[in-house]
């Protein structure tokens, strides 16, 4: 009743809120701006109570301050883009400037007042830009006395404690990039890293996963609160999470962010869309390229296969501009991406292992193999309203729908009977309401989000054969339709009337509602093995072969998992001008949700039953396990406190030491900890075949029979013998904390001509990953699984093994970050962007599981997977003679860690070993193993004015086709006979590359 309530309330507030100033104070700085500065009189004196007036050269709309006793003024609540900044003194004196800001800067222009105002000219150090707009090298600095700068100076933030890249409208256009998601560019920012697979898109910084990121679009979360956690939407799937052409640019932020942030423990994107003007804008595009613009690949010439097919076109286009002049505008866009292509299904199987599969199973391995097409389709809207009535107030009315079919999960030993086709829906509305007052400037903000994931089996009737290393057959075992939908209040009121001091506090209020229909093992899973897997090596008549299936899986309920969740988020932030050159940053964040671990959940009888009868350790206590539906408290201890420092040591922006610390929460997602409900709704079965029915591992088995090898009959040999196809027990812990990442950084910012120069380094502590232990070890749970004792008692209360929930996975990052940033301008024809990263990630434990060592602890310190640690990206836009323009997005990394299993003594766990794997160094003669040089050749034509142009561009990606190896082996064996060696990390091994081979892309836009 109170979530219904709360939902009411949310409809009530975005109808009234035009009536009244909301103080229901959370997204500041997420999709808004600030300028702060100096006034001054030519000789340098403080200018008090001067007028400062911004306004919008789109809009027309003003934004006005008046400098205090010291001289100094602040202008928030800003929306990205130009502004026509005047400031007049009390005699007259006046300063103007057009200057360009970007989302999410702090950005400082000191005003100088002159008497008489000279002629239009370019300030010392400033260039026009492409625009005609003029850029102050290495940042926003003093203007000189007397001159009026009446074109766009893009600022430069430099007095921030954040560690933080802006990629601007410019590079999003110029730059070369393989599909048209903007996410691709948040690896220009150091410690980011954008992962372009085909078939699943998104981004991570440092040692965290990717489930630790956030992104807001507008100030709109678009956090996955179901399963992987990141960005709704983005879970393998190789589709955008928003338009590109809706988005006017970005921010990303790694590190010392300030507390109006919420509910990541990394990296932060957030971005603002177009919006209308007073001139009418649009755009329409579109871009090819298909197999025959594309090399074949390494790959696919070593196994003789031939080219598969490849097809991707992406269009759209875009409209702008007033319906009521100064007053109400609109933007609208439209973008399709279609995509086909053709993945190859071929085993990875020994000669001896597919011949058993094919005289076991009376199928021939050439029924499967083979390239099958990929389909994707993907169409994504948007539209917004913006009303500006006056000075005080900006309304945004907005709505976005992103959706996608991708048909997928089929390749190398899948075969494509067993492809699902992945369903995704995002939808968004936004109401958004901005009031500037005098002193203060309150933003109010009321969202809601609809995820639907939706990935159906193209043969849901048939069952699924897993032969292992040789097939996967049938199909997909799984259907499932997950459902998100967040209802968000937020406000943001800042006070600038206080002297020095840029005071913040805002709150945040959300209801998620979630539903889980997860139809998993409808039709049963058979997974067959070869060799002595019951550790009885002289016994040859309890081995497996593909005679019969070793296990098999059956779902056993069929029923709907419901949840509600209120989140409640408060911060306050004091930006406080210790003295005119050093900065301190102070804030604080405290988060609560209501029902984040199921918190109403009643552990049946048997569950607490069978916890009870399991030994206590260290770090098991059964009593923390077994819920009464009213035990379980929501975690109040989120307290996030964030400080900052920025250091401007001449006062002119050319040397700014800058550091902080802070901490930072994320939040579980709704799976992990829902799971044990989902399994006492929908328990799997879990059977265990043999030839003789002997045990297995200390396992019972059951003699197999082929008349196990349909739903029904697995169905049957329950009714006989209850013991067979029990469920596991999954408990969560009553106090599991959210994970939370500790955060330090210390660097500097200097200017160097017309580049600027940043050095810092990072380190990140990251607590409290939730992940599953066994509960049934041996030697009172401190010895290798499992206790035949133990799981004979939890079998006879109907379970097959007991898994306890577990808040103990830990990541450490240490970082050295170096940037060198020139921005492109018109007059010097150029522009470079370099970023480096010299990086260490390291984790314990493994990841969802963690069942090889008593506790993640017991794995001690490891590389992440993914772990690199040198990284370069390199973007670049140069002017070339006859009006061409040539830029380039390069990337060249050390290597990628990825797990090796060490078998040696043995498969269960426990018995294995993990270590850690690098690829061999194959590019840029040894020096790198990871190397993409995307370029563009791109060519402008005026059509009908000078406000319009035709572009057409050719994109070489891969351009010299470097081979990005992946997918080598990750296991061996000394015991095994013969001996399973681990093969070298090279070409002749790798069973798949990071990126595509050499293609060519065409594209062509026209926008006026």
């Amino acid at each position: 009743m109170r979530n219904q309530a709360f939902r009411l309330a949310l409809a009530g507030a975005t109808m009234l809120a035009s009536g009244t100033v909301a103080v229901t104070p959370a997204a500041a700085q997420t999709s808004t701006a600030t300028l702060r500065g100096q006034v001054r009189d030519g000789a340098g004196a403080a200018v008090a109570r001067a007028s400062v007036t911004v306004t919008s050269t789109g809009t027309n709309q003003a934004y006005r301050a008046t400098s205090a006793a010291n001289g100094s003024y602040v202008v928030n609540g800003l929306r990205p883009g130009q502004y026509r900044i005047v400031a007049t003194g009390g005699d007259g004196a006046r300063f103007e400037r057009v200057v360009t800001i970007a989302i999410g800067q702090s950005a400082t222009v000191d005003i100088v007042l002159a008497a008489a105002p000279a002629q239009p000219s370019a300030a010392p150090g400033q260039q026009p830009d492409a625009s005609g707009a003029e850029v102050t090298a290495g940042g926003a600095g003093e203007a000189a006395p007397g001159d009026i700068v009446v074109t766009g100076t893009r600022l430069a933030e430099t007095r921030t404690s954040e560690i933080a890249t802006n990629v601007s409208q410019e590079q999003i256009r110029t730059l070369p990039q393989t599909d048209r998601n903007f996410l691709s560019f948040a690896a220009l920012a150091p410690g980011v890293k954008y992962n372009d697979s085909e078939t699943d898109k998104g981004f991570r910084s440092g040692a965290a996963t990717a489930s630790q990121v956030n992104v807001f679009i507008d100030g709109v979360s678009l956090k996955n609160k179901l399963r992987e956690g990141g960005v709704a939407g983005q879970q393998n799937s190789r589709g955008n999470p928003f338009g590109q052409l809706a988005v006017q640019e970005f921010r990303v932020l790694t590190q010392n962010y300030k507390a109006e942030y919420e509910q990541a423990g990394s990296a932060i994107i957030t971005s603002v869309t177009k919006s209308g003007t007073n001139e009418f804008h649009g755009e329409v595009f579109g871009q090819y390229t298909d197999k025959s613009l594309t090399e074949k690949s390494y790959i696919d010439r070593r196994e003789g296969r031939a080219k598969p097919d490849f097809e991707r076109k992406q269009y759209g286009a875009s409209l702008g501009g007033p319906i009521i002049k100064d007053k109400l505008f609109f933007f609208a866009a439209y973008e399709g991406n279609d995509q086909d292509r053709a993945f190859n299904v071929q085993s990875t199987g020994s000669a001896a292992a597919i011949e058993e599969f094919e005289r076991f199973s009376g199928r021939r391995l050439s029924e499967f193999e083979g390239a099958f097409v990929s389909p994707f389709r993907s169409d994504f809207y948007f539209g917004k309203l913006t009303l500006t009535p006056d000075a005080q107030n900006t309304f945004d009315f907005s709505f976005s729908r992103r959706d996608e079919t991708d048909i997928q999960n089929f390749g190398d030993n899948v075969s494509y009977e067993n492809a699902e086709n992945k369903r995704n829906r995002v939808d968004t509305y936004l109401y958004k309401w901005t009031h500037a007052g005098e002193g203060f400037t309150n933003e109010f903000n009321a969202n809601y989000l609809n995820y639907t994931f939706n990935p159906v089996s193209l043969n849901p009737d048939l069952p699924t054969f897993d032969y292992g290393n040789v097939i996967v057959f049938g199909g997909k075992d799984s259907t499932r339709k997950e459902t998100q939908t967040s209802y968000t209040l937020r406000d943001d009121l800042t006070v600038t009337a206080v002297e020095n001091h840029v005071f913040k506090f805002g709150a945040r209020v959300e209801v998620t509602d979630i539903e889980f229909i997860n139809n998993a093992y409808l039709q049963p899973r058979y997974t067959f093995a070869r060799g002595d897997n019951a550790g009885t090596p002289d016994d040859p008549s309890d081995d497996l072969s593909f005679a019969f299936p070793s296990e098999a899986r059956l779902g056993l309920g069929n029923g709907r998992v419901r949840g509600s969740n209120t989140q409640f988020g408060i911060y306050v932030q004091d930006d406080w001008d210790i003295t005119e050159t050093l900065e301190l940053n102070l804030g604080v964040r405290w988060d609560v949700e209501s029902n984040a671990k199921n918190n109403g959940f009643i552990t049946p009888p048997n569950a607490a039953a069978a916890l009870r009868s399991l030994p206590a350790t260290d770090y098991f206590n059964p009593e923390d396990y077994i819920s009464t539906g009213s035990n379980r408290r929501a975690f109040k201890g989120a307290i996030a406190p964030r400080v900052g420092f920025s250091w401007d040591i001449k006062n002119d922006q050319s040397t700014v030491i800058f550091g902080g610390a802070g901490r930072y929460y994320d939040r579980n997602n709704f799976n992990n900890t829902v799971d044990e409900l989902s399994r006492t709704i929908n328990p799997v079965g879990l059977f265990r075949f043999s030839p003789n029915g002997t045990p297995r591992n200390g396992q019972p088995t059951t003699a197999w029979d082929p008349r196990y090898l349909t739903r029904d009959g697995l169905l049957s040999l329950i009714s006989t013998n209850p013991e067979t196809g029990l469920p596991e027990l999954l408990a969560t812990k009553n106090n599991t904390k959210p994970p939370v990442n500790d955060q330090v950084s210390l660097g500097v910012r200097q200017r160097v001509g017309d580049f600027r120069v940043s050095l810092s380094g990072s380190y990140q502590r990251g607590r409290n990953g939730y992940t599953y232990l066994f509960a049934t070890r041996q030697n009172g749970g401190t010895g290798p699984c499992c206790d035949n004792a133990l799981l004979t008692n939890v079998r006879a209360l109907g379970y097959q093994q007991v898994l306890i929930g577990y808040d103990g996975l830990d990541t450490r990052y240490k970082a050295l970050f170096l940037t060198i940033d020139k921005d492109y301008t018109r007059a010097s024809g150029w522009g470079v962007n370099i970023a480096y990263t010299l990086g260490k990630g390291e984790k314990n434990g493994g990841d969802l599981f963690s069942l090889d060592a008593v506790t993640p602890d017991g794995y001690g310190w490891r590389p992440t997977v993914g772990d690199e640690r040198h990284r370069v990206v390199l973007s670049g836009i140069v002017d070339l003679p006859l009006g061409f323009q040539f830029s380039t997005l390069t990337t060249l990394g050390s290597g990628e860690a990825y797990n090796i299993t060490d078998e040696t003594n043995g498969t269960q766990p426990g018995q294995r070993v993990f270590r850690t794997g690098y690829p061999e160094k194959n590019c840029i003669k040894g020096v790198f193993a990871f190397c993409e040089v995307n370029l563009t050749l791109a060519k402008k034509f005026r059509v009908i004015g000078p406000d319009d142009n035709l572009e057409f561009a050719v994109d070489v990606l891969n351009a010299f086709n470097n081979k990005n190896f992946a997918g080598f082996d990750e296991a061996l064996n000394l015991s095994a006979t013969p001996p399973d060696l681990l093969e070298a990390p090279n070409a002749a091994n790798a069973q798949r590359l990071l990126t595509l081979p050499r293609r060519i892309q065409f594209r062509v836009g026209y926008r006026f």
